[in-house]
């Protein structure tokens, strides 16, 4: 699989191509948000790294745009926009990672490893249907898709893995730890777990009586059908 580069600027642009080939992957590169968004149409990517301020839309318009289309490849913005409510609207928006501009290429490399990471721990197609089904929240493993109500789930690449860990474990409790485990082995930090459990409870509880995704006092999280 391959990297997807979507940056306005030209010599960035090539700068970061040339240190991805370096460092062993196969990158893509485009300069607008349109011929990012055809080249999107198949889920050959492993990770994504989008500019912000694109000449033709806003690169989180193109990252809403992956998420309805409920593709879960890895996203990191590139932005020189540094404020909290910048980051905050990309997260919200789908984002995984926010790198600042200008930026260190051996951070941006290092970034971009732990998004590749977490895409390949992705739980591997097996001879069953990787479905589970928790009252009315589909999870399936295969296809990285969730549903609640029938209506699919906009996740992000991270969410979509803490959650399918929540449905392979259906009904136990999990630590943080646990949790960041799974996501993120190396350079493991379970304080950021709670922000994600966050987001992810806003995706699966918002507007449905029964709350599945519940909080354990001093032990973690559980994900549960049962009142």
């Amino acid at each position: 699989m391959e990297i997807l580069v979507i940056e306005s600027n030209e010599a960035l642009r090539a700068a970061v191509s040339a240190r991805l080939t370096a460092d062993g992957y196969s990158p893509i590169a485009v300069e607008t948000g349109t011929d990012a968004l055809r080249l999107l149409d198949s889920p050959r990517f492993e990770s994504v790294l989008l500019d912000w301020q694109l000449s033709d839309m806003a690169g989180v318009s193109v990252l809403r745009e992956m998420r309805t289309r409920a593709l879960d490849t890895p996203v990191m913005i590139l932005s020189s926009r540094g404020s909290v409510a910048d980051r905050v609207l990309a997260l919200d928006s789908g984002a995984d990672d926010y790198l600042l501009k200008p930026f260190h290429m051996d951070e941006c490399m290092a970034r971009v490893r732990r998004m590749v990471r977490t895409y390949r721990r992705r739980t591997p197609p097996s001879s069953g249907s990787g479905l589970h089904c928790i009252a009315d929240l589909t999870v399936d493993t295969n296809r990285h898709v969730a549903t609640r109500g029938g209506k699919k789930l906009l996740l992000s690449a991270k969410e979509c893995a803490i959650l399918e860990l929540f449905a392979q474990h259906a009904g136990d409790t999990l630590s943080r730890e646990e949790i960041e485990q799974h996501v993120s082995p190396e350079g493991a930090d379970s304080a950021v777990i709670p922000v994600y459990i966050h987001y992810l409870r806003k995706k699966v509880d918002d507007g449905f009586p029964v709350k599945l995704l519940r909080t354990v006092r001093k032990q973690g999280y559980v994900l549960t059908g049962t009142q």
